[in-house]
């Protein structure tokens, strides 16, 4: 009990103590003029008590003054927190660096001068201008890196060391007429794989020009070896700028890897195309609207053999450059023959029959003009067209009015609950009229009050469109009459659309 009351009574007069001292340096402070109380606290900082130097300056009575030397406090503890920045700042890219370097130096000097500082900040500069100096060395930056080095020294004095930069740079020096020779032997190189990519590109023959760019290739392949193996003997060091030079060859020599794959590629689906536009193919001149039947079996009979014809040349293609035109391609361009040779069977099915039989002769003739191609549908659809925005290769018509209308049909071969619409485009504003029957040239029309399928609320400008033509045409033809125009000449195509409706919107 005794040893507790002792404790307590040690403690109370401790506290006594401390407060008796706390009030006697208040007591001390309130009767010091402001002025020196600044010239204490000053004083206090420079024999490293800060902590003390803030009770001087905390008894400042004049408020402006007293803000402005406890602002000292508050200025001393951003500095140190830029400078712990500055020591978590990557090494590389230079900018930031550099103004790193400079805000850190301006702190410094905007620090008052009759406050000493601890030597603990300009020795984490030194980090900051090694790499900066490094940076302007790797990038052959010589001159720009002993500007640094000097205007680093002048500010840092003693605390930076640059012996192995100056060795660098010693070196550096030392290999330019080398690096010359190594620059001089990059040019040579340049132009002579440049000229190896130029003679493949102008070759007017396609295995030529594949040709070509294969020795091409080779031409860079063996200039990358070329200028690794100086570089190498050099001792110019990985990643340097000079040792890079010959990374730009192997870039480039993917690039023309990539250039001829891509021409092979080109040359490959051009197959398809053609294809597609033999089937699209229409007579010439004034054929067109006037073929008899026979003439109109030999044009179909033509387009089969042309498109067996290229079906061969893909096969010879593919085995030529395999790694080019795989399985998949090949079938798909055999899905294309079989398509296209179905359709064309179709047709020359239907003129074999008017060939046998007069009465057939007779309707299909009935039937007035035929479209180029016959038959037209998204099986063989226009290049570049895809999704709402897919079209077919066109039909066309053309000739010259003579009376009030012409009449022209075709076949359109659509999948059957797909919503595809066909739409018949003529060069001036005539009025166009869409049948699923044949009008025996217009004489049916009225007798048998036949429907126009032409949706006139979706009609633009000369485009005449039947939407949803699949059902509207269960036929699988076409009939259409065209009037007056300002002029006698016309001429139009017909179309199928994924979507007439939503491209038009």
């Amino acid at each position: 009990m005794k040893n507790r009351l002792y404790s307590f009574r040690t403690g109370v007069l401790l506290t006594a103590v401390v407060l008796l001292f706390a009030s006697c340096e208040s007591l001390k402070f309130s009767f010091m003029k402001d002025d020196e109380l600044v010239k204490g606290g000053v004083q206090a900082w420079n024999s490293d008590k800060a902590s003390a130097a803030k009770a001087y300056w905390n008894a400042i009575k004049e408020p402006g003054l007293k803000a402005q030397w406890l602002g000292r406090l508050d200025q001393y503890d951003a500095l140190e927190k830029s400078f712990d920045d500055l020591s978590n700042l990557p090494a590389t890219p230079e900018a930031p660096l550099l103004a790193a370097w400079d805000s850190s130096l301006k702190a410094l000097a905007d620090f008052p001068p009759e406050l000493k500082l601890p030597d603990t900040f300009k020795p984490r500069l030194v980090p900051v201008a090694k790499a900066i100096v490094e940076g302007r060395i790797q990038a052959d930056k010589i001159p720009a890196a002993k500007d640094f080095m000097k205007t680093a020294s002048d500010a840092l004095g003693d605390k930076i060391e640059w012996a192995v930069q100056l060795q660098e740079i010693k070196d550096w020096e030392k290999s330019q007429a080398t690096a010359a020779a190594y620059r001089a032997l990059d040019k040579s190189l340049e132009k002579s794989t440049g000229d190896a990519l130029a003679a493949a590109r102008a070759q007017p023959q396609f295995d030529d020009q594949i040709a070509g760019y294969e020795a091409a290739i080779v031409t860079y392949t063996k200039a990358e070896a070329t200028m690794n193996a100086q570089a190498k003997a050099n001792g110019f060091k990985e990643g340097s700028a000079l040792a890079s030079l010959s990374d730009k060859y192997r870039r480039k020599r993917g690039e023309v890897r990539t250039e001829m794959e891509k021409t092979l590629r080109d040359r490959a689906y051009s197959f398809k195309e053609r294809i597609g536009e033999e089937f699209a193919r229409t007579p010439d001149g004034d054929k067109l609207g006037s073929m008899t039947l026979q003439d109109t079996l030999t044009f179909n009979e033509t387009m089969k053999t042309n498109i067996e014809s290229m079906q061969a040349e893909v096969i010879a293609f593919a085995a030529k450059y395999p790694k080019i035109i795989d399985k998949d391609m090949l079938k798909d361009v055999d899905d294309q023959k079989r398509a296209l040779e179905d359709r064309i069977t179709q047709v020359t099915a239907e003129v074999k029959q008017a060939q046998a039989d007069a009465k057939v002769a007779a309707e299909i003739a009935s039937r007035g003009k035929a479209v180029f191609p016959q038959m037209i549908g998204l099986f063989n659809p226009q290049p570049g067209t895809k999704g709402n925005d897919q079209k077919s290769r066109p039909g066309k018509f053309r000739g010259t009015l003579d009376g009030d209308a012409v009449y022209w049909w075709g076949f359109v071969s659509i999948e059957k609950n797909v919503l595809n619409d066909l739409v018949i485009t003529v060069n001036d504003n005539r009025p166009v009229r869409v049948f699923n029957d044949n009008t025996l040239s217009g004489k049916k029309i009225e007798e048998k009050k036949l429907k126009d399928l032409v949706n006139r609320q979706y009609k633009v400008g000369n485009s005449w469109p039947v939407i949803n033509a699949g059902a509207q045409l269960a036929g699988g033809r076409y009939f259409f009459e065209a009037g007056k125009g300002k002029e006698a000449k016309y001429s139009g195509d017909v179309v199928v659309y994924s979507s007439f409706i939503v491209r038009m919107r």
